[in-house]
């Protein structure tokens, strides 16, 4: 896992930098650059308040498509963080997306596979 501080203010929101997998568990931590980092926080997305957390961080469990979002929290009394972009891709690993094959008659659809399968 990979995750992305943005700094700048003195509230940061750490949150995954690359695509997040559906079904997966997403945790944001919400915390300043001087104090600890388990303060209370709310947390938004698409600039609406999702909920409140009295230890700075906030886990989206099964994350869907419908997570994908600008999220941003608050520290009362610290100020808001910068936002951050969480994109959410399909459950399917991105070798067997067949999107790009979809326009084959069934029998090159299988052959293709056959080979895309041969070649990893």
């Amino acid at each position: 896992m990979v995750n992305l501080t943005v700094t700048g203010g003195s509230v940061i929101l750490q949150s995954p930098v690359l695509p997040v997998m559906e079904g997966d568990d997403v945790t944001l931590l919400c915390k300043t650059k001087t104090t600890p980092s388990n303060l209370p926080a709310a947390f938004y997305k698409d600039g609406s308040l999702i909920r409140k957390q009295p230890t700075g961080h906030m886990t989206i469990q099964h994350v869907s498509r419908s997570d994908e979002g600008l999220y941003k929290c608050d520290i009362s009394g610290h100020g808001e963080s910068p936002s951050s972009w969480i994109t959410v891709t399909g459950n399917t690993p991105p070798h067997l997306h067949l999107q790009h094959h979809l326009h084959l008659p069934p029998r090159l659809l299988l052959l293709s596979l056959c080979c895309h399968v041969l070649d990893q």
